[in-house]
């Protein structure tokens, strides 16, 4: 009889560890904060050049209007989410010529150009902000008398 229970009660803990471990949520990693430099042209004449610092995961808009305008010169929405090995950067554009919608793959420190159509090209490039290559970037910015961002 006790040998009986004494399974039966190792067998209860057993389902009840196994329960435990496969109902814990796995651990998330916080998002990858990313740096994101953009050359927005249009008919040849580059209209924008942000670079801005944001989070993989969410949306990073920039927007560049003259005080009393009623109208932006730009605003462009960046939606950077992690792909792979890379990341897959959504690209929502607004000039006053349109709106224009695109898609870029990029790796840490690729530099790629979209075309968006009606001569509008996009160069965009993307690094990883906790990386030696962004360092080094900023440094050099510092030193030539650059604002860094």
């Amino acid at each position: 009889m006790k040998t009986t229970t004494f399974r039966a009660t190792l067998t209860g803990l057993v389902v009840l560890a196994a329960v435990g471990c496969a109902s814990q949520a796995p651990a998330t990693r916080p998002p990858e904060a990313l740096y994101l430099a953009v050359e927005v042209q249009e008919h040849g004449h580059t209209v924008a050049r942000p670079k801005v610092v944001g989070f993989e995961g969410r949306n990073i808009t920039v927007e560049r209007r003259a005080p009393d305008a009623s109208q932006a010169d730009y605003k462009l929405i960046l939606m950077p989410k992690e792909d792979g090995a890379g990341y897959g950067v959504k690209l929502d554009l607004e000039l006053p010529s349109g709106r224009r919608l695109g898609h870029v793959g990029l790796l840490h420190g690729e530099e790629r150009r979209v075309d968006l159509g009606s001569e509008i090209e996009l160069k965009v490039m993307l690094m990883r902000v906790d990386s030696p290559e962004f360092r080094a970037l900023m440094q050099k910015r510092v030193k030539l008398g650059k604002p860094a961002i």
